[in-house]
C-alpha cells in the first residue's frame, strides 16, 4: 500500500480546487450540514485545510470533534482557519494515516469523508469502511462526498476523461494508492448503512450522501 502526501500541496490546494471546480467542491461538502447540528462526536478524516471543519463548528458549538489527516500541513492551514472560532478548542487534531489508527468502537454520532475515500483501491476501501462502520455508534451517521460518474453518455465520457487526468496529477505529486475512482455504495450497503439523502452538483459530477448505519 502506497502512503500518500499532501504536504507539498496543500499551499495550492485551494487555488487549484477554486480555479478548477470554483465552490462546488465546498458545496458539495457542506450540503448535508443542516442535518449535523445535534451530533455530538465526530470524526472527520482527511478534511485538508479544514473548510468543513469551519463549517461544522458554525452551525454545531457543541460538537466534540477529531480531525484526522496524514499532512501536517494541511492539519496547520486546518488549525489556523479555526483559530478565530470561539469553539476551536474542542478540536483535536490527529496526524497519522488512517490505516495506522486504531479506530475505537462504537464511539462517533458522525464520520465525514468528503473526497476522501477516492483516493484508495478497492482492497483499502473494503477495509476502511469496515473501520469506519465499527467506530460509528448505532443510527450514527456517515457523510460520503466525492466525485461521481453520471449517466448520461456524453456527461459519462467527459467526466471519465477529467477523472483519468485527476488519479494521474495526484498520483505523481501526492502518492495516492488509487488509480480510478470506486464506487462504494454496495461496501456501504454491507456494512448496514442506510441512504437517507443525496445531493448532486456540478452536472452530477459531483455527489453528497448521507448515510445511517443500521
Amino acid at each position: 500500500m502506497r502512503k500518500s502526501c499532501f504536504d507539498k500541496l496543500a499551499p495550492w490546494y485551494l487555488f487549484l480546487e477554486t480555479i478548477s471546480f470554483g465552490n462546488q467542491l465546498q458545496q458539495c461538502r457542506i450540503s448535508q450540514i443542516a442535518e449535523l447540528k445535534e451530533v455530538k462526536n465526530v470524526l472527520i478524516l482527511g478534511d485538508g485545510n479544514g473548510r468543513f471543519l469551519e463549517s461544522l463548528l458554525k452551525s454545531n458549538c457543541n460538537a466534540e470533534i477529531e480531525s484526522l489527516d496524514i499532512s501536517r500541513n494541511m492539519i496547520g492551514l486546518a488549525n489556523a482557519r479555526i483559530t478565530p472560532l470561539p469553539n476551536n478548542s474542542q478540536v483535536v487534531f490527529i496526524h497519522t494515516d488512517v490505516f495506522d489508527w486504531n479506530f475505537p468502537k462504537c464511539k462517533y454520532d458522525l464520520i465525514v469523508t468528503n473526497f476522501f475515500l477516492d483516493c484508495f483501491t478497492y482492497s483499502e476501501l473494503t477495509n476502511l469502511l469496515e473501520k469506519i462502520s465499527l467506530s460509528l455508534k448505532p443510527q450514527g451517521k456517515l457523510i460520503y462526498g466525492d466525485f461521481n460518474v453520471p449517466n448520461s453518455l456524453l456527461i459519462k465520457t467527459l467526466t471519465s476523461l477529467l477523472l483519468y487526468g485527476m488519479y494521474l496529477f495526484f498520483r505523481i505529486f501526492t502518492q495516492i494508492s488509487a488509480n480510478s475512482l470506486y464506487d462504494p455504495t454496495s461496501l456501504l450497503i454491507e456494512n448496514k448503512f442506510i441512504l437517507k439523502n443525496e445531493k448532486y452538483y456540478l452536472l452530477s459530477f459531483l455527489k453528497s450522501q448521507l448515510w445511517i448505519k443500521n
